[in-house]
């Protein structure tokens, strides 16, 4: 297939009235395929290891493995549920039929609740981590109380997610002559209620979630030095890692908000249709990055990890190769 003639999302060039068509650079192929590929493979892989975990392990049974468990949770929906649809959608001229079934409302709720669960838990994992650090004797978030929690804002980002899906239906249903599947997507051209609702959602969650998270740990940082602290060298370099936890995750889809404000507000064109999918290419990387610092920053998901490594089935055959 040939890149460089993709066009509306890398379907056939159908040319519908009144409706611009965006051509999908060839360059733009390159680049965000490598990226859903690894994200889709290391982040399902890497996340269902840290799940496994907490269901084998009674260990975890506490407040900072259910809350690093559901951010896994998060992040395993959209690796191996949300970026396939991405991947089809670059690569394949006929994924626009994709737009046809469930499937297209169904990747708008699965986006929108993974990524709303991640900002929700980010701030409660940074009140845990204060619990940790500076209240030690007297934690104020008991794991019930996690738990519930965690179930609620569950519950909250799903009736969120399907209030977009019932949006966007009622867009589908207009007369529009913008092809559906940027929809199902998260692909705005325009200011519309849908746009308004995703965007406007979007933005305060976002916003609210990182000031709270990164005033948390500001407080953290300042009290430090300070007599009562827990100084335990483990507990401090736990919780930088949920400090970079968030703001990796954040940087991985600054970009995509950046692109989707841009585009909006300015004159929608060729461009952004492109840097729309090279964004989306770094915000879904996020969500394989996540296992990876939990496996190189945790100790005991480091030493997780590399019990998979030698049970897997390579590292088996070296062992018996080694013997004989």
């Amino acid at each position: 297939m040939n890149n460089s003639s993709l066009k509306l999302s890398t379907a056939t060039p159908t040319k519908m009235p009144g409706t611009a068509i965006y051509q999908q650079y060839s360059e733009t192929t390159a680049f965000v395929l490598p990226l859903y590929v690894f994200t889709i493979i290391v982040g399902s892989i890497g996340n269902g290891i840290i799940i496994r975990a907490y269901q084998k392990d009674k260990k975890t049974r506490n407040v900072y493995h259910l809350l690093i468990t559901n951010l896994a949770m998060a992040d395993l929906i959209l690796c191996a549920l949300f970026t396939p649809i991405l991947l089809v959608y670059r690569s394949n001229a006929s994924a626009m039929l994709v737009a046809k079934t469930p499937i297209c409302e169904g990747s708008i709720f699965i986006s929108m609740l993974s990524i709303s669960m991640m900002y929700a838990v980010f701030p409660l994992l940074a009140f845990h981590r204060k619990d940790v650090m500076i209240n030690p004797r007297e934690p104020k978030l008991s794991f019930k109380q996690a738990k519930i929690l965690t179930f609620w804002f569950w519950v909250a980002c799903a009736v969120v997610s399907l209030g977009l899906v019932g949006v966007a239906w009622s867009i589908f249903l207009s007369d529009t002559l913008e092809p559906k599947f940027y929809r199902c997507l998260l692909i705005n051209t325009e200011i519309d209620a849908f746009t308004i609702y995703f965007l406007g959602y979007s933005s305060a969650l976002y916003g609210v979630s990182i000031f709270v998270t990164i005033s948390i740990y500001c407080k953290i940082y300042k009290s430090l030095n300070n007599s009562g602290v827990n100084a335990s060298a483990d507990e401090r370099h736990v919780t930088k890692m949920c400090f970079w936890l968030a703001c990796v995750y954040t940087a991985c889809w600054t970009p995509f908000l950046f692109v989707q404000l841009a585009g909006i507000f300015g004159k929608y064109s060729e461009i952004y249709f492109n840097l729309h999918a090279c964004s989306s290419g770094i915000g879904v990387i996020g969500s394989a990055i996540n296992p990876i610092i939990y496996g190189t920053m945790d100790p005991y998901y480091k030493s997780v990890f590399f019990s998979y490594l030698k049970s897997s089935p390579c590292e088996k055959n070296k062992i018996d190769e080694a013997k004989e």
